[in-house]
Formats: structure tokens, sequence, C-alpha cells
């Protein structure tokens, strides 16, 4: 294959190029001595890294189609190098390469390291310091040719984005990507002087009269030859500018004419984004999705508690507008996604995962609840019965057996709790009361009880306590029904006898053993 003979146009020209808005903000965010540049604006259609050379080419005969060939035949050929160098980055090369076969898809460092070769120049490439992690450092960095290819030129692309930062952060759930890729140019240096007017060899010091203390007196004024990097101004110019009035009108038409452009430029980036995503493959989309997980998996891991906050706070209101313009058909889609993650995800949690998720749920519905007004209530409460409603009316009879088990089961649950609260409560109250009750009698006290006489007790009690067995032989009523132990009486001694002390006795009335009857 012939090499492409590749001498770029590094001057913009403001009747052949456009000035690319939005990537004038991004490089205004960049580091480095580029921010003098200019980004030109070209299609944003996933060719958009090869319609940014084409334009440097200036060469209508080479088609984007053409540089994409070239691309994977480099990437083909070098194989191991761009492996060895840059799959750490971006994966596996032979992924990339599959995908780069597929017109209108985005272009990655792989590209921009093989235009290299292909181009036979060193490519600056530029990123803007927005959401940046170390890893992104390869993005900000000057790439060459693989040896022994020597570059002839140089060239920047600046990594950009087709909507404002805020924008692009809505449609991306909070993070800023890239999605865009524009060439950078030099500004134009306009020498606006009239040939009749210019000097010939000498410069001349202007001088300026003024008045000091009456007498007229010349001030010499140094005269400094402008850089010719920067853009001049002629004194026709200037007497333009200040002659020509702005007006408040003119003011708002020029930002109603911009904000259309913005709203026709966005509109035409969805309806691409829709067809990108309409013809990519399986695997695509899968990389798609990935790559879009890892960037918000790295923005959020280094973000602060307030970037957060705010974070969250757009997507709430997102959902809002979202759900408050969707149809019923659309809900009722968005629900039933919502349903199918929902099961997807319960499949595969394990025990510990779903306790969790439970006493989350149990935690949130509990805030919810106490801080609901009883207007809110009532509409919880009401959409209960009717979700309860649907689902009874839809289940089938092994779902309805299955649900008045489980509530049979509640019941009895919910039943028990009553029954040993009841109980606990029950106890509780009988200690309460057998410890309000207090026994008639003083508590003894032991030296009082060590003091009293062995004689103090009355002769009644004594011989009521005090009695011999077997003194006189009683007939009981159950004499011929049951043998009377006290039929054969013995002869007693003392040890028959009951000996009581007026200590036991005192001691006995105060602990309360004696029932009063």
């Amino acid at each position: 294959m012939i090499p492409l003979q590749f001498h770029p146009t590094q001057v913009f020209d403001e009747t052949k190029h456009v000035i690319d808005v939005e990537a004038k903000k991004y490089l205004e965010k960049a580091t480095g001595d580029i921010h003098h540049l200019v980004p030109v604006d070209v299609i944003a259609d996933g060719n958009c890294l090869y319609h940014s050379i084409i334009l440097l080419m200036n060469n209508p005969s080479v088609t984007t189609s053409e540089l994409r060939v070239r691309t994977i035949i480099e990437l083909v050929t070098n194989e191991n190098y761009y492996q060895t160098m840059y799959s750490q980055y971006v994966g596996p090369i032979d992924i990339a390469i599959k995908t780069i076969c597929k017109n209108c898809t985005f272009s990655e460092l792989y590209e921009i390291a093989a235009f290299c070769n292909v181009l036979q120049c060193n490519i600056q490439s530029i990123y803007p310091k927005i959401d940046f992690q170390h890893y992104m450092a390869i993005l900000n960095n000057v790439f060459t040719p693989v040896p022994p290819i020597i570059a002839n030129c140089n060239i920047s692309i600046l990594w950009s984005h087709t909507l404002n930062e805020k924008d692009a952060r809505e449609t991306n759930n909070g993070t800023w990507s890239p999605n865009h890729f524009v060439s950078l140019m030099s500004p134009a240096i306009l020498n606006e002087f009239d040939n009749s007017n210019q000097s010939t060899s000498l410069t001349v010091t202007p001088e300026k009269k003024t008045f000091k203390n009456n007498a007229v007196t010349q001030i010499r004024m140094p005269e400094f030859q402008s850089s010719p990097s920067r853009r001049l101004r002629s004194e026709e110019n200037i007497e333009n500018d200040t002659a020509q009035p702005i007006t408040s009108s003119s003011i708002q038409k020029e930002k109603n004419g911009k904000e259309e452009k913005r709203q026709i430029r966005l509109e035409k980036k969805r309806q691409q984004s829709r067809s990108n995503r309409i013809n990519e493959t399986e695997e695509q989309r899968q990389i798609r999705l990935e790559k879009k997980r890892e960037q918000s998996r790295s923005s959020r891991a280094n973000e602060t508690e307030e970037q957060r906050q705010i974070r969250l706070k757009q997507k709430r209101e997102q959902s809002r507008s979202t759900r408050a313009n969707q149809i019923e058909e659309q809900r009722q889609i968005r629900l039933q996604k919502k349903r199918e993650q929902d099961r997807s995800s319960r499949i595969n949690e394990t025990e510990e995962q779903r306790q969790i998720r439970l006493q989350n749920k149990r935690e949130q519905d509990r805030s919810s609840r106490i801080n609901e007004t009883q207007e809110q209530r009532q509409i919880r409460l009401q959409k209960l019965k009717e979700r309860n409603k649907t689902s009874r009316a839809n289940e089938t009879e092994e779902q309805r057996q299955i649900r008045l088990e489980q509530q049979r089961k509640q019941s009895q649950m919910n039943r028990g709790d009553k029954k040993r609260t009841q109980r606990t409560f029950d106890d509780s109250d009988i200690r309460q009361e057998s410890n309000s009750i207090r026994s008639p009698w003083p508590e003894p006290i032991p030296q009082n009880i060590a003091q009293l006489p062995e004689n103090d007790i009355s002769e009644c009690i004594m011989s009521t306590l005090e009695q011999k067995l077997g003194d006189e032989e009683i007939q009981s009523e159950r004499t011929g029904y049951v043998p009377d132990p006290l039929s054969d009486p013995t002869g007693h001694t003392t040890a028959d006898t009951i000996p009581i002390s007026n200590r036991t006795l005192y001691g006995i009335i105060s602990a309360g053993k004696v029932i009063k009857r």
C-alpha cells in the first residue's frame, strides 16, 4: 500500500473552518501551552477522529473508510507492539480491532497511536482535566511513530464532547466522558495595515503635547513592536468597533440564535447516539456499558460527600422530570424493567445480602413513615390496598393458597407475641402486687430477740403448744373406719414434749409464719 503524503494545514482559516464552541470550553480546562490553539468543528458521526485528520489533510480524495482500513492494517501489522504498550489502559487489542472494523464506531487510544505510523507524524493528545484519574495521564501525551519511521510533522487532537459539561453529565448519570475528537490549529495572524501610512525603514517615536505651568511641552511616547504571533487590529477596525452600537436587543437575538443552534446540535447528537446504539452488536453494547460502569465507579470512588449529594440530587431531579413527562405506557415499561432487574439481583444474592437488603428496606420504611403527614399516610395505604387488589385479582389458586398460609402463620406469630407480652405484663403485675403486700408484723431485730427472757410466754400459749402424747384416750369419729395410731398409747417422757422457747416463738410470729385465722 502506498504511504500517504501528509502535509497538514496548521493555520485556522475563517473562510474554510468553523470554531467548535463547546470544544473551546473544554480546551480551556486542559493543561499545557495549548490555550492559544483553535478547535475546528467536524462531523460527529462516530468517525470524528478520521474527519479531523481529513480536515488537516485538505485532500478530498481521501475518505474516512480509507483511513479506517489503513489504521486496521497498521494495528494488525504491529499488534504485539500496541498490545504491550496500551492494552493495560484500553483493553485487549484483538477486541479493539474487531470494533474498529465497523464503520461509525467511536475511536480510542489505539487509533491515535496507529495514526502516528499511518501519517508519519507526531500526535499530541490533549485530554481536559475533568474527572481526571491517574490512569488517564497516558491520554495527555505526545505519541510518536514506531521505529524506524521518523515523524515529519506535528498535529494536535483534543478529546472533547458534543455537549457542554452540564448536559453531558446529565446524560451520563452525573459523570463526564469524551465522545468526540477535534483537531487543533494555530490562530490566523491578521496584519491589517495601510501600506500608504507605513514607514519605510525608520521607526519614528510619536510625541504628545501637554501644558504644564502654561508652557507647551512635549512628552516622548515609546512605541513597542507587537509580537508577530498576536493578532493586530488596525485603527480602522478600532474606530468601527467604537462606532458600532451594541443594543440589548441585538445581544438577546444573538443569544437566542446560539441557543437555537445548540438545541439543533443536541438533537442531532441524540439521534446519532440512538442510531449508533440501534446498529451496535451485543458485544459492542456490553463493552460500552462496561466502560460506562468503570467510569462511574472511578468517579464515585474519588468524589467528596458534597459532590455525591449534588450528583444524587441531580439524579433525583432528572428522574422526577422524566417521570412527569412519560406516558402510561412508558411508565409501565419502566416499572416492568425495574421489577425484572430486582428479580435478577435477588436471585443471585446471598443470604447475608438478602438480610442486609431487607434491613435497609425496613429502616427506610420506618424513617419515611415517621416523617410522613396524615395525607401522605392515607395515600400510601390507598396505594397498598389497590396493589393488593390487583395482585389478588391476577393470582392463581396456588399463589392464593400460599398467601393464605403465610397470613395464617403471621397471625399465629402475632398471637403468640401478644400472649408472651401479656404474660410478661401479668408476671410483672404479680411481682409488683406481692412487693406491695407487707407483713403486719414488725421486722425481727436479732438484738431484741436475744434479750428476751426464757419464760416470757403466756401459759395459755404454752399449754396449747405443750401437750402430752396419749394423755387420755379420745374416741375419734374415725373409730371403726381407720386404724387409730393412738389406740396403743405408751408412756411418755420428756422427749415426747415439743420444746419451744420464747425466742423461737417470737421469731416465728415476726416472720409471719403464724396466720391469723
